[in-house]
């Protein structure tokens, strides 16, 4: 009996201990596949980078966007991307630039009264439009009217507050009792609201709004000056600027060129006013040779791609 006692007892603690190691080498195992932090160990670099996305030269232009000028006589100016082309155009006039090394341009224009729409491409050293802006200037015969010009459609009116779409997002503009409002004359048989001509603005006006900008803690508005309501014919840039290489030299004041955009063959008529440059010298229709890199800025007249500025790069 004495020893099957002792025997069992034995047994028991047999069994404690398997229980105990069982138990440890649980921790243990568990404890083995928890990630470990090898310390004083730098990470090693992958070998593989992604590319590094390109980053588009900043556009710096003055005067601003939207700025109100005292004078008609205005230098363009600014700084671009390096060793490239810059067109600047508008109904009016056209022109083309060459950028320095450093990517600096100026370039003086005439700009007539009242509102300018600009558009200035950026032409790279490859010969593609790399960046197109428009620019809004407005030529005041006033220094009273204020620095700022916002236009385009309008979207919104509240009371005295309206907000427009402009080429650079939708803008606030304040009106007040002192704002100066130019309205269309009416249609045939519609008669006007006469307690405040704000009342007959409508949603859809193409309005020019004049006057000097102001911040507050929620956003930015035009303090508006005045008020031009356009119904009909819509101000807008009809010149177009298009990079092509020349096909054919010019025959009765007419020649074919490729765009090199879309590859359409372009029929082009030159009249009187055509300017054509080489590099920044006044050149002649003989100069327009096959396989020429151009940039054309031109306009449509009875389904005619009329040109007003062939600047040939050489």
């Amino acid at each position: 009996m004495k020893i099957s006692f002792i025997a069992t007892g034995i047994a028991k603690y047999l069994v404690i201990l398997i229980l105990i190691a069982s138990f440890i080498f649980t921790l243990y195992w568990l404890w083995q596949r928890q990630p470990k932090t090898l310390k004083n160990e730098t990470p090693q670099a992958s070998t593989y980078q992604s590319p590094k996305p390109k980053t588009q030269q900043a556009t710096e232009i003055k005067p601003s966007d939207f700025s109100v000028l005292n004078t008609n006589q205005v230098k363009l100016e600014g700084r671009v991307t390096p060793n490239s082309s810059v067109a600047v155009f508008s109904n009016d006039f056209a022109t083309v630039v060459k950028t320095t090394s450093s990517g600096n341009f100026e370039k003086e224009v005439t700009l007539p009264r009242g509102l300018n729409l600009l558009d200035l491409s950026i032409i790279s050293k490859d010969f593609r439009e790399e960046q197109k802006r428009t620019l809004t200037f407005f030529v005041s015969d006033s220094q009273n009217n204020g620095s700022t010009v916002y236009v385009g459609t309008l979207k919104t009116i509240f009371d005295t507050l309206l907000t427009i779409s402009t080429t650079n997002g939708e803008k606030s503009i304040q009106a007040s009792k002192s704002t100066a409002v130019n309205l269309p004359p009416p249609p045939n048989g519609e008669k006007e609201t006469t307690v405040s001509p704000l009342k007959n603005i409508r949603i859809g006006d193409y309005l020019i709004v004049v006057g000097d900008l102001t911040k507050d803690a929620e956003n930015e508005k035009l303090q508006a000056k005045k008020i031009e309501v356009i119904r009909e014919n819509i101000p807008q840039n009809t010149r177009k600027l298009t990079l092509a290489k020349t096909l054919t030299t010019v025959r009765q004041n007419l020649f074919s060129a490729k765009n090199t955009t879309d590859n359409k063959i372009l029929e082009f008529t030159l009249e009187k006013t055509s300017l054509i440059q080489i590099d920044d010298k006044i050149s002649k229709a003989s100069d327009i040779a096959k396989d020429k890199n151009a940039i054309i800025i031109h306009h449509q007249e009875q389904a005619k791609n009329i040109v007003d500025l062939i600047y040939l790069l050489p």
